[in-house]
């Protein structure tokens, strides 16, 4: 409990440094490819959460029930079966059926029926849980990726929407679907509804029905494999670069990804793909779900991270809690990982012998910044460990 302890006063610490200027009653978070805040269970137990636009309740993740304070409580469970993003269908899970009651900011919400899920698998150490929208949607949301905070309001004001653009959406099955242009290349162009998903850490991914439509021989392509994408288990994408992207205004150089994908939520749905934070994050966003109308205007953002694919060729979570590592959960076929020998499950121990349990989370957001020649000290599945070598020098595609 003390470790668990140390690690939210660190994340609290990062949240209340960078948001020094927000209004009154909002919510501050930080963007690691989710949007991470903060919140207390029955009152007094802290939790870490992301907030996911494509879910509608509170999650726990499993590992966090057995190592906090929380999972310790006596607290009624059940069962239930449920769907995600992976191949595996539904599947049943753990649910608890005590009312909770969960505070975060101004935010007060009881919840009757949380599940609990592997989060802590596909997202790492910090993710302790996830909100969706029933917890922030009875009244307008400012989602504000410039100051890093989220403000529920009582009402959309003229002077609110000022310098933003209402963008043609619709609310559907309480999420948000926004009409959009995706141009994969000078004849190819995808236009219709695309997904906002404020619980994807990438750019654009397009449903496996979409894929299939699409010629992709001429394009330079990465396929990648996941051990884990969500209750639904295990996946596959490509990814390739699209010409542009345009929801208000237009990205270009996107690095899209494209499910394979045969079940769950990336299979076959009626819009086209989702859009991610790597893209969401260049504008701020006036969600106003009682009013069905969603508000964005470009913020001041630079970053081209939408332009970069990986250079390391693999995935990795860090599992420190659990374990002395980072597990590896995704290989690109053909990748260096992969050539070098790395396998899904590997536990990377160290980094040109720096020990991985020694690099912060802050460090991590920043980027390690590997480049050239770098050593991996890895742990395999039978307990032997290896050393690997990887010469880091270019994007996969």
């Amino acid at each position: 409990m003390k470790k668990v302890s140390l690690l939210l006063g660190v994340i609290v610490a990062a949240i209340t440094t960078a948001s020094a200027s927000i209004p009154e009653n909002a919510i501050p978070f930080i963007l690691d490819s989710h949007v991470y805040i903060q919140g207390t269970l029955t009152d007094t137990i802290p939790v870490s959460l992301i907030y996911d636009t494509g879910a509608d309740r509170l999650y726990l993740d499993k590992d966090y029930m057995q190592l906090s304070a929380f999972g310790k409580l006596p607290l009624k469970k059940g069962k239930a079966r449920m769907g995600g993003a992976g191949n595996d269908g539904a599947k049943t899970v753990d649910i608890i059926i005590n009312p909770l009651t969960l505070q975060t900011g101004s935010v007060r919400h009881t919840e009757t029926i949380t599940p609990i899920i592997n989060l802590r698998e596909i997202l790492g150490r910090h993710t302790d849980g996830m909100i969706g929208n029933n917890t922030l949607w009875s009244k307008p949301l400012i989602i504000n990726y410039t100051e890093g905070y989220l403000l529920p309001v009582d009402a959309v004001t003229p002077d609110m929407t000022d310098e933003y653009v209402r963008l043609p959406a619709q609310f559907n099955d309480n999420r948000i679907d926004i009409e959009c242009e995706l141009r994969v290349d000078s004849s190819q162009t995808l236009r219709g509804t695309f997904r906002l998903d404020l619980g994807c850490g990438s750019t654009i991914i397009l449903t496996n029905a979409t894929r299939t439509k699409l010629n992709l021989n001429n394009k330079d392509q990465a396929v990648c494999y996941y051990s884990n994408m969500g209750v639904g288990g295990d996946g596959t994408d490509v990814n390739f670069r699209a010409d542009s992207f345009k929801m208000l205004d237009e990205l270009t150089d996107i690095v899209v990804s494209a499910s394979y994908n045969t079940q769950g939520a990336l299979s076959d749905r009626n819009h086209l793909g989702i859009i991610g934070n790597e893209i969401l994050c260049h504008y701020d966003l006036i969600i106003d779900a009682p009013g069905k109308a969603i508000y964005a205007k470009r913020n001041s953002n630079t970053d081209t991270s939408y332009q970069k694919s990986s250079t390391l060729q693999m995935g990795y979570v860090d599992r420190t809690d659990i374990c002395d590592g980072w597990i590896v959960n995704s290989l690109y076929e053909n990748g260096i990982s992969q050539t070098a020998g790395f396998e899904i499950g590997d536990i990377i121990l160290e980094i040109n012998n720096r020990p991985v349990k020694a690099i912060s989370w802050d460090e991590q957001r920043k980027g390690l910044g590997l480049k050239g020649e770098t050593t991996f000290k890895v742990q395999k599945k039978n307990g032997e460990t290896v050393d690997y070598k990887l010469t880091i020098d270019k994007q996969i595609i």
